[in-house]
């Protein structure tokens, strides 16, 4: 969204603001706020460490789901 007279653009509703965890991530953007390898969080997800749902060939974690696994 614009406003007249400026070419700022505001995130997409829902957007998670710069440098805050989304409610939902892939693998790969787990492993950026993690700073480790999407392999390592697959890893994880595989060895039960960390809580995930699959749906298709994709994996999706929640924010409260990576909380939890840094918790322990």
């Amino acid at each position: 969204m614009t406003w007249a007279g400026s070419t700022q653009q505001q995130p997409p509703s829902g957007a998670a603001p710069s440098g805050a965890m989304p409610a939902v991530m892939t693998p790969a953007e787990a492993a950026g706020f993690l700073r480790v390898s999407e392999e390592d969080v697959i890893a994880a997800i595989s060895s039960g460490d960390l809580k995930a749902k699959k749906l298709g060939n994709a994996f999706r974690i929640s924010k409260e789901a990576l909380e939890e696994f840094l918790k322990s």
